[in-house]
């Protein structure tokens, strides 16, 4: 381990891996050179948004022993929790009923990881309550067991996997820093091999924060330990986190009482052969690139933690950078105020300095949010979800980590390359580098008009399939319902008509077997007749190119031969004939399309009106007749009532006569109301048959308009030909 002045988020410290380089006053026109990490480095800023996770735990021991429920709903197969009348949706949500928490490294931390090696900067941060599970979720206590499923082992056992991987043309250099934040105080927790001592041992030393004249933020003094292993790493996590602060609170036996910042940093040089120099020499492609696993401490309490002295001033500054945390995500969360450039308070506390590159700056910033279900904690649930809430609206501008000299090297090679093309175009006297570049914008816009034709003509062909299968399924129900109306015109009942419905449908499907043949069989001549006019086009134009090859090599008119003339009257000859076999065929059509629409156009005006007129008398008179019958219903129970009274045998008789003559009528009621309801069915039916009706009809007159383009479009082709 070495203690050296190291940078926490853009500029690494100097390596052995890096070349080294006197600095010199820039030239005039020199490209200006900024530090390791600086927007204007060699790549783009990529515009990110926070990724922000919700991490629900169960039900731990003490709130089933209290009685608490779960007061948390996860939506199934959706990023979603909701609280009370509170819903909130996020990237990820895991646990309860949502994903598995296995799954945490997987879906946000693992492409922190591939970032990681191309050069960009990457933070994982754990906020939540205390109690929430935050430090079991981040793995701040591994100590080498590998049953241990937190996410800084998984992360440090997916480095060494990708840098053993990359090994044959990559030299890396790994190295870990581990700090905390106590009483708004930066603490080193490797900075003695040897002490285990706690946060109150007055022997440690707070590291002062220092900012650099670029405006990144260092840590003077901070311990960076390099590793060649896994094991090696987990050793540093170990030894730091014994010496971390901890406490027990009445919430939380092993409370975190500071904020912990596992920091990985990575330096890379790639060996690339230059391909525009016969140099037999190798260039290098220095990556620097850092890894922030941040632990928070939990907010709390005093009247639930029951903190009191020293345990309730480590909350308050606790709450206190928090705090100041919440106000940062608000201002760099609120998008009229970072339009308008408004001030973010990064300087309120130091745990908002150390994380300023993570949160606005030049990062890729997942948020772990852990919070308890139990019904006790909802108000602290809220918040936390809320706070999470903020966070997805913050913006980050990360760019890759590239060494100034490598960065310089690729763009003198870039402008050289395209000095080369120019003077390679100027010697051999070609198009201008202007116009080349205009027929490259053009052909870019036609590629891209392609494409979005493309896409079109897709569309158009799912709309075409849809219509098809909707026009399918309309003609099926239009002649189900034929066959309905039909049957109760013989008069059959419903129950007679749902019972033959499997025959009917039998027969349908015969008819319907017929209909798919014929179709085939008209399908397979249209075919031929295609396949027949390609032929009689291609061989046209064969010989019209043919007939141009003569008279351009020199050939004169005069000099054919007469067979070739009298060839040339037999294709005319024979295009006329197809062509009027072609115009035949389409009269043909047209004529049975017309047929079809005319039967519809009947159906439409002299069924419809009837049967809708037939059915509508039909129900006035179920309705007045049920009336009928249960007013005399109502008049029998009346007498029976009063009959109920008498005692004589006369009057027993005259009960029970009444009693089955209303038993009769509610029978002769109920059966009414089926066939109402069969009648009003029937009508609904009728309705949707008259509507697909309508619509096979608007669709046939859009085809028949679609075939008279086709073919006139045909037909000019022949011509043109």
């Amino acid at each position: 381990a070495s203690s050296s002045t190291a940078s926490f988020s853009r500029t690494p410290a100097t390596h052995p891996l890096s070349p080294r380089r006197r600095e010199a006053p820039p030239r005039e026109g020199a490209v200006r050179v900024l530090p390791m990490g600086s927007s204007d480095m060699a790549s783009q800023p990529q515009s990110d948004s926070v990724k922000v996770a919700v991490n629900v735990r169960p039900l731990i021991t003490p709130e089933l022993v209290l009685g608490c429920t779960d007061c948390v709903t996860v939506t199934p197969g959706e990023p979603q929790v909701q609280i009370g009348p509170h819903v909130f949706t996020y990237d990820h949500v895991y646990g309860s009923t949502g994903s598995s928490s296995s799954l945490i490294f997987e879906q946000c931390v693992y492409p922190l990881v591939d970032s990681l090696f191309c050069g960009y900067n990457t933070t994982v941060l754990a906020y939540g309550q205390t109690g929430s599970g935050k430090t079991y979720t981040m793995g701040t206590n591994y100590s080498g067991e590998s049953n241990c499923g937190g996410i800084i082992p998984q992360v440090m056992e997916t480095i060494f996997k990708k840098a053993d991987a990359m090994k044959g043309d990559t030299e890396f250099l790994i190295r870990v820093s581990f700090i905390e934040i106590f009483k708004e105080e930066v603490f080193d927790l490797l900075d003695d091999p040897g002490s285990v001592a706690k946060a109150a041992a007055p022997a440690r030393v707070p590291i002062q924060i220092r900012e650099t004249a670029n405006g990144s933020i260092t840590l003077a003094g901070v311990t960076e330990a390099e590793v060649k292993s896994k094991e090696e790493m987990a050793l540093h996590l170990a030894r730091g986190s014994l010496s971390r602060a901890t406490g027990s609170t009445n919430m939380n036996s092993q409370s975190s009482r500071s904020h912990a910042i596992f920091t990985i940093s990575i330096e890379q040089k790639r060996t690339s052969s230059s391909a525009s120099e016969k140099s037999t020499s190798n260039e290098y492609d220095i990556l620097s690139s850092k890894f922030h696993l941040v632990d928070l401490a939990g907010s709390e309490r005093a009247k639930r933690t029951g903190a009191d002295g020293l345990r309730l001033k480590e909350g308050i500054h606790i709450n206190r950078g928090l705090l100041a945390l919440g106000n940062v995500i608000s201002a760099l969360g609120d998008e009229k105020k970072r339009k308008e450039g408004a001030f973010v308070p990064y300087r309120d506390s130091k745990l908002t300095r150390l994380l300023q590159d993570s949160l606005g700056g030049n990062s890729k910033t997942v948020m772990i949010a852990c919070i308890s279900p139990a019904d006790s904690n909802a108000e602290e649930t809220i918040n936390t979800l809320k706070y999470a809430n903020r966070a997805r609206n913050i913006q980050n501008k990360a760019v890759i980590n590239r060494d100034p000299v490598t960065a310089e090297m690729q763009k003198l090679r870039s402008q050289l390359e395209q000095l080369q093309s120019e003077l390679l175009f100027s010697r051999s006297g070609s198009a201008a580098l202007e116009e080349l570049q205009l027929l490259q914008q053009k052909v870019s816009l036609l590629e891209l008009k392609n494409s979005e034709l493309y896409c079109e003509l897709k569309e158009r062909e799912m709309s075409c399939e849809q219509l098809a299968q909707r026009a399918i399924a309309t003609q099926l129900e239009k002649d189900q319902l034929m066959l309905k109306l039909e049957s109760a015109r013989n008069g059959k009942s419903w129950d007679d008509i749902e019972n033959a419905g499997s025959e009917q449908d039998v027969d349908l499907m015969k008819t319907y077997i017929s209909k798919i043949q014929q179709l085939e069989a008209e399908v397979t001549r249209q075919k031929f007749t295609t396949a027949c006019r390609n032929g009689l086009h291609d061989r046209l134009a064969l010989d019209k190119g043919m007939l141009l090859d003569d008279l351009g090599s020199g050939c004169e008119v005069g000099t054919l031969e007469v067979s070739s003339e009298v060839d040339e009257e037999e294709k005319e000859r024979e295009h006329s004939s197809i062509q009027e076999k072609l115009d035949m065929e389409l009269q043909d059509l047209d004529k049975r399309l017309q047929q079809k629409e005319a039967e519809m156009k009947q159906f439409a005006k002299s069924d419809t009106s009837v049967l809708k007129q037939h059915y509508e008398t039909k129900l006035h008179e179920m309705e007045q007749e049920k009336r009928a019958f249960q007013k005399e219903i109502e008049d029998l129970r009346h007498a029976l009532a009063k009959l109920s009274s008498s005692t004589d045998e006369c009057s027993h008789k005259m009960k029970d006569n009444y009693l089955q003559k209303l038993s009769m009528l509610e029978n002769q009621v109920s059966q009414l109301k089926k066939k109402q309801d069969a009648h009003q069915q029937l009508l609904r039916q009728k309705q949707k048959s008259d509507d697909a009706a309508m619509r096979l009809q608007g669709e046939i007159q859009r085809i028949k308009s679609q075939k008279g383009s086709t073919s006139t479009k045909d037909q000019t082709r022949i011509r043109a030909i």
